[in-house]
């Protein structure tokens, strides 16, 4: 019982049964009244025709010969008539009765004789069961003049002609009923059939999704399944965005985790080898792995601002420099004095953006990287975008050959790489932009006056910290 189907089916069946039968009911016994009481009504003018034949004669009732109902001259015709009084028993039987069963006989003239007083001109309609089952009509008359004036004339008609009517009729209407609640179901099954198909469709569908020949439900549905269809597709677009952004958590991971081991391998060859330096790429790398699991555990959720501490960026800038300048001995860093500044950012979030963007300077400049922090209008490209005094602008710049400013959306996109030959995946940049995205950052790449690249980097939530850096 688990098919919505069938439960329908079967509920509507039920209920279309019970249906019919109550009808069914209904309209037999209204048929079997109807009968019983058109035998009564037929009786009725025979005992009217049987009173307008009697005549008196010296104080009791005489009947001619001919009566006026043929049936009841006829033998075996099932109509009988009997008039009687209580004092001197049967006055007078009709032909039809004096020539029947003496069971009939007896049966009748018992019943005649023990007919129920009733007011005058009031009919009491009967009936009885024995040698014969009879419908009576009795009436009880006061006749004036004779000896004994309470007559009590008396017909009887054989059931069995109205029974076999009742019986023909109940059989019609069984038969009837039936290949009506056959149709019915039929009808039903189709209906449900057609009603069900939006749950096929989106079945369908949904094996479809299953199996990747479609990336979400069509959205013309019934009005009741609006909702259920709107909320399978937040589902489907949800769990790709999951899949999604697992797939670029371990790429940022990888990427992440490449600038510490090679900071780690010059390390190691150094001697003799700086421990300091080892110990602090090593925590760094441990922090990344936390960070990006961390990421994955929070990508499901929604995160607000008031979630994300306050991280200072000198210190953050200094521990990168000191990190870069292992891997890349041969550049120059310059990191002008400036009131320190604190970000609303996630540290790990802070070390992966200047992190990559410091690198790639590193990578493609020939030998200055120049970091600076100012406000908003720390460039005059960057300025003219954000509103006036909001967050902070961080700059790395290098020395290097530059970008062409058509080629600056292709470097953002992730797995995009201009220099085919030095090494890398190409998801740096892009990954810059996804985490400034998530603190509602920006970044622009513009040309430096150290003649290669400036990449602008906008912090909506900033504040001066405390101390300042000499």
């Amino acid at each position: 019982m688990n098919s919505i189907a069938r439960r329908l089916t079967l509920a509507s069946n039920a209920v279309l049964v019970l249906s019919l039968a109550l009808i069914g009911f209904s309209l037999e016994r209204t048929y079997r009244e109807s009968v019983v009481t058109g035998a009564g009504d037929q009786l009725r003018p025979v005992i009217y025709a049987l009173m307008g034949s009697a005549e008196e004669d010296e104080g009791f009732l005489s009947f001619a010969d001919g009566v006026s109902q043929p049936r009841l001259q006829q033998p075996g015709s099932g109509m009988y008539a009997l008039v009687a009084d209580r004092a001197n028993g049967v006055l007078w039987r009709s032909p039809s009765l004096a020539i029947a069963d003496p069971g009939v006989d007896r049966q009748i003239s018992a019943h005649g004789l023990q007919t129920r007083q009733s007011d005058a001109g009031v009919f009491a309609f009967d009936a009885i069961q024995g040698a014969v089952d009879l419908y009576c009509l009795s009436n009880e008359i006061f006749w004036e003049g004779l000896k004994t004036p309470e007559v009590i004339f008396n017909v009887c008609v054989d059931q069995q002609p109205y029974q076999t009517s009742i019986g023909n009729f109940r059989i019609g209407l069984v038969t009837s009923f039936g290949v009506l609640l056959l149709l019915l179901s039929l009808v039903l099954v189709l209906a449900l059939g057609w009603g069900m198909r939006p749950l096929r469709q989106i079945q369908d569908q949904l094996q479809e999704l299953e199996q990747g020949d479609r990336n979400q439900l069509e959205e013309v549905q019934p009005r009741e399944l609006l909702g259920l269809v709107a909320s399978l597709n937040r589902f489907v677009t949800f769990q790709a965005a999951q899949r999604k952004h697992h797939r670029q958590a371990l790429d940022d991971l990888a990427h992440s985790l490449k600038t510490p081991l090679s900071v780690l391998g010059l390390g190691i060859r150094r001697e003799p080898p700086d421990l300091p330096l080892l110990q602090d790429q090593v925590s760094r790398m441990q922090g990344i792995v936390d960070h990006q699991l961390s990421r994955v555990a929070r990508i499901a959720q929604t995160e607000t601002a008031l979630d994300r501490p306050w991280v200072s960026v000198g210190p953050v800038v200094q521990r990168l420099i000191r990190a870069l300048s292992v891997s890349y001995a041969e550049n120059e860093f310059e990191f002008p004095a400036h009131e320190d500044i604190a970000l609303r950012i996630h540290e790990d979030d802070l070390l992966d953006i200047l992190g990559n963007v410091l690198e790639n300077a590193c990578k493609h400049g020939a030998r200055r990287v120049r970091v600076s922090i100012s406000g908003s209008g720390g460039g005059e490209a960057v300025a003219s975008k954000q509103p006036e005094g909001a967050g902070l602008m961080l700059c790395v710049e290098d020395d290097g050959p530059g970008i062409e400013q058509s080629q600056v959306a292709s470097v953002l996109s992730r797995g995009a790489r201009l220099d085919s030959q030095a090494p890398g995946q190409g998801i740096g940049l892009a990954m810059v932009v996804e985490l400034l995205s998530a603190c509602e950052g920006s970044m622009d790449i513009q040309p430096s006056a150290l003649g290669g690249v400036a990449v602008w980097l906008h912090f909506p939530q900033a504040r001066p910290e405390k101390a300042t850096r000499s």
